[in-house]
């Protein structure tokens, strides 16, 4: 019986340390930022890696970072998409020719702002 009790208490102590810190992750993800009119479409993976021209500076830009964020909208992205990520915000945008689609920040089912 002890040993079931032992068991409980170090599976709920293990499982506590791997909780997600959606707000931490949010507020790095928040400082982000790009406008980029992609050339090079992004792998597959955690490591998102777009590179492009920017539309107002007309230089050479490249947007990376590794986070599971991305996952759900990377294969979205197609060459010449102009994606966007607004410092301060926590939506990723892909401009597409007929369409804008829009990726608010998502931790653990819920969406932050």
């Amino acid at each position: 019986m002890y040993r079931v009790i032992g068991f409980i208490i170090i599976a709920i102590i293990c499982v506590s340390c791997f909780k997600i810190d959606c707000e931490v992750i949010g507020e790095r993800y928040r400082e982000k930022y790009c406008n980029i009119v992609v050339r090079e479409t992004p792998d597959s993976g955690r490591w998102f890696d777009i590179k492009g021209k920017n539309p107002v500076t007309g230089e050479m830009a490249t947007y990376s970072d590794m986070g599971t964020w991305y996952v759900y909208f990377y294969t979205k992205i197609g060459i010449g998409d102009t994606i966007v990520k607004k410092q301060g915000e926590l939506k990723f945008y892909i401009h597409k020719k007929d369409t804008v689609l829009v990726y608010p920040y998502e931790c653990e089912g819920k969406i932050y702002n």
